[in-house]
């Protein structure tokens, strides 16, 4: 190092100084992204205060009310509960039983949302019990948002919700909204006005996704399905939809359910009738 001059001195002391200025900058620049991811996470974790109440009622389908619930609950500081008619556990369309932590009586006098789960029989009877719709519509007035998975969205129409309404359901009952008023669409999440409704089963998780980015943000909504590493790569990617499943498969659920279609069609037909 004796042989180095004074300008050359210099000259590497200006770079060091300057290389030492990068470093800061860059110090500085990692110093502010970990603030920013910093107060992106609290305001992720910022509570909330929505009040959401999902029915549930003997053998209702578990999917059609677990999957949203899993994401509603999410969100942090929301209030999501199951509501029955009694405090007694419901039995699901597969067997095992759910506890309400609300009965109807318990019911908040506001709640944002209020959420219906479909079926199959349970569903049926559901439509033909006033207890049960008596409940949906008292709930429902007093609710920001009224929504439905699957074939729960003929319960809204069994109670007179989704007149003059574009509304989805399940496949195979999607064209028996018309006995209720409603405007049958064929897409997996259908918004009008106050209502939300979603098609067969597992819509149910878009829907509440969807809500969720409607009450918090994208930002948020991101974070829930991330953490549920909601990510569908099924193994049959067109045989979800009734439109582009194989013809054959079609078919074939169509005529395993043709007298379980006419029945609901006359079922409702009746509930609205009477009331």
């Amino acid at each position: 190092m004796n042989d180095i001059t004074p300008a050359t001195r210099r000259a590497f002391l200006k770079a060091l100084t300057a290389a030492s200025g990068l470093i800061s900058l860059r110090e500085a620049s990692a110093q502010s992204d970990a603030e920013k991811a910093h107060a992106r996470a609290m305001e992720l974790l910022k509570p909330g205060s929505e009040k959401i109440a999902i029915l549930i009622y003997p053998s209702f389908t578990a999917l059609d009310a677990i999957g949203p619930q899993h994401m509603l609950a999410g969100m942090t500081g929301a209030s999501v509960k199951f509501i029955a008619a009694t405090a007694e556990p419901v039995k699901t369309d597969s067997g095992y039983f759910i506890t309400p932590q609300l009965t109807f009586d318990q019911c908040p006098e506001q709640l944002d949302l209020l959420l219906i789960p479909g079926g199959t029989t349970g569903t049926i009877q559901a439509m033909e019990d006033n207890k049960v719709l008596d409940f949906v519509t008292l709930a429902a007035s007093r609710s920001k948002r009224i929504g439905s998975v699957c074939t729960g969205s003929l319960i809204l129409g069994a109670a007179g919700l989704l007149k003059g309404k574009r509304a989805t359901s399940h496949w195979q009952t999607l064209d028996l909204l018309k006995i209720a008023g409603a405007t049958p669409v064929a897409q997996r999440i259908v918004r009008d006005q106050n209502v939300i409704t979603g098609a067969g089963v597992t819509a149910g998780i878009d829907l509440a996704l969807d809500l969720v980015r409607e009450y918090r943000g994208d930002f948020y909504a991101q974070g829930v399905q991330l953490l549920a590493e909601y990510d569908p790569q099924p193994h049959f990617a067109k045989s979800g939809n009734a439109a582009t499943a194989p013809k054959e498969v079609v078919d074939l659920l169509n005529h395993m359910h043709a007298g379980f279609m006419a029945k609901w069609g006359e079922k409702l037909q009746n509930v609205i009738h009477r009331r």
